[in-house]
């Protein structure tokens, strides 16, 4: 429980509070971290005695020289689970080193209790996410199987819903526990299950069993309180409801409805999908030539793009359109006309706009980028 780089973490927090010497040495009485650097791999005499008679040693000038390796200060156990751990030296005065040396033994003991329950929920993790990487990889239930979901305490009775998150982080921030902050952050119901999927993206198998439960403004609430946190507008996809040994289906919806998630619409879920359904069963050389083809001739001008984005998120509205871009319905007339030029084809028309909006929906699958 007490390795050299928790022992010069500990020293680092500890000399805050101190501009004395310090040691901490292991059960072997070896210095394994120290305010001074020289000093590390020694053995400490009066550590070795601390840990086998689980005592505090106070060591005065006149007595430090009948130890190897010891100075003037006080030596404490370091007690975790009521086994000595390790001991810590402060060098000093003895009678100054007192008055706050039990105070800093309590701390150091609190800091190895926290890595110590640290470790576990890091374990926990690593186990929660291999056992939902062989759920939706559709593992066999067998005793094995079955016997971690117990251990792991997880329903496998319910229906569940799976939703899909990708969080962009912005440049230079980070945070030092992203899952659990999260995790505190949306407040998952008690057999909901949370697990980080790669850097950027979180799973959540929701459990839907409880009818009542408002799971579309649960994820707007989610969505709101990430982007306050984080500073960016995450986005979801999110599956339909299945049994547990059908979820593999629910998961492959949800990433699915994520690669067409963009800043119009954050939110998607696969049952509203319909031609963006086209462009999962594509190949990346497919949508890549279809899009060159129809939108070749404006990929780099933005401003075209923008505008056809947004015409087709609001449904042609050339009055919502201009409002939501602050332009002239006049400008927004002229864009078109530019477009009409560009590739031939006539927003008026209808299988132009076919055309268009899935050579948008390759685009925003990052197959090419504008």
């Amino acid at each position: 429980m007490l390795d050299a780089q928790l022992a010069q973490k500990i020293v680092g927090e500890v000399r805050l509070l101190t501009e004395e010497s310090i040691i901490i040495a292991d059960r072997n009485g070896i210095i394994i971290a120290s305010t001074d650097g020289e000093r590390l791999g020694q053995l400490h005499e009066g550590a070795r005695w601390a840990i086998v008679r689980r005592e505090t040693l106070t060591i005065t000038q006149a007595t430090a020289g009948q130890w190897q390796g010891v100075r003037a200060g006080i030596n404490l156990p370091i007690f975790f689970r009521d086994a000595v751990v390790g001991v810590i030296g402060i060098t000093g005065e003895p009678e100054k080193a007192a008055h706050y040396g039990h105070l800093l033994q309590k701390m150091t003991e609190l800091l190895i209790q926290e890595s110590y329950y640290q470790e576990q929920q890091d374990f926990h993790e690593r186990m929660l996410e291999q056992f939902v990487f062989d759920w939706l990889n559709n593992r066999e239930w067998d005793d094995s199987f079955i016997s971690l979901s117990k251990i792991l305490n997880i329903n496998l009775r319910c229906d569940r819903q799976v939703v899909f998150v990708r969080i962009l982080r912005p440049a230079g921030k980070k945070d030092g526990r992203p899952g659990a902050v999260l995790r505190e952050l949306l407040s998952p119901n008690k057999d909901d299950i949370f697990v980080r999927w790669g850097n950027d993206h979180l799973l959540l198998l929701i459990d839907v069993s409880d009818r009542r439960r408002d799971l579309p403004g649960q994820i707007e609430e989610w969505a709101s309180r990430i982007k306050k946190r984080i500073g960016k507008q995450p986005t979801i996809g999110v599956g339909s409801a299945l049994p547990a040994k059908k979820l593999k289906y629910s998961f492959h919806q949800a990433k699915r409805a994520l690669n067409v998630t963009g800043k119009l619409q954050p939110i998607i879920y696969d049952k509203d999908l319909t031609l963006e359904m086209i462009s999962d069963g594509l190949d990346k050389e497919t949508k890549q030539l279809f899009t060159e083809r129809v939108i070749g001739q404006i990929l780099s001008d933005r401003e075209l793009l923008d505008t056809l984005r947004n015409l087709f998120a609001h449904r042609f509205s050339f009055k919502e359109t201009s409002a939501v871009m602050h332009i002239h319905i006049n400008t927004l007339h002229y864009r078109l006309k530019k477009l009409q030029l560009e590739t031939g084809l006539d927003t008026k028309d209808m299988r132009s706009r076919v055309v268009l909006f899935l050579a948008l929906t390759f685009l925003d699958d990052q197959t090419i980028m504008p």
